[in-house]
């Protein structure tokens, strides 16, 4: 693991810069954003599982709260791009897969994001509406939705899937576990149907 330092050019709070940890090298990196919690150690099992992989993987803090991260994740990516990445997989859980989809809906046709995929992140969230119906639609690269039935995003989830266009897939499993807390009880099923998504996403 190596400690990076990124610069950020917006923030909700006064902090010009976030802390990153880079695993593994390449020219295609995978970009896992947290939820609210922003402890970059919940997505060990997923960085575990792709560290003999080519890919170079990257996770973030949050420099504060915000509804709205994607303007970091964006930082990030310029980060990574900087370090000779060329192609992107974006992943995120609850706060961060809202960033993900967001910054893919943004991007629709940039052919260096590859995938993006979503653990727990609903469409609206107290009033807030993340993104329109039309911006669901709008990302073509292949999607995947994962969350746990009793979660309060699940019927928002379904409703994505009938909003997105093909390729797709929902990942839905027993239980209440919210982002990566689905990890605590179906570690193994999640982090295999994760990591086979973001190869597939690669070799597209």
């Amino acid at each position: 693991m190596t400690p990076m330092t990124i610069s950020i050019s917006q923030s909700t709070s006064n902090t010009s810069s976030v802390s990153g940890s880079l695993y593994g090298s390449g020219t295609t990196a995978v970009i896992l954003s947290n939820m609210d919690t922003n402890d970059q150690r919940e997505w060990e099992p997923v960085v575990e599982a792709l560290a003999s992989g080519p890919h170079m993987v990257v996770t973030y803090d949050y420099p504060g709260f915000s509804l709205d991260q994607s303007h970091i994740l964006e930082a990030v990516i310029s980060h990574v791009a900087s370090m000779g990445a060329t192609r992107f997989l974006l992943a995120g859980a609850s706060r961060g897969g809202v960033a993900s989809l967001k910054v893919a809906s943004r991007r629709p046709h940039d052919e260096k994001i590859v995938g993006v995929a979503a653990l727990s992140a609903p469409i609206e969230h107290e009033g807030s509406v993340f993104y329109t119906a039309e911006e669901l639609k709008a990302i073509a690269v292949p999607k995947l939705l994962v969350n746990s039935e009793g979660d309060d995003g699940a019927a928002d989830n379904h409703r994505m899937l009938t909003l997105f266009n093909a390729p797709k897939t929902l990942a839905i499993y027993p239980g209440d576990g919210h982002g990566t807390q689905i990890f605590d009880e179906h570690k193994e099923a999640a982090v295999e149907a994760l990591v086979s998504f973001i190869n597939r996403a690669f070799s597209a």
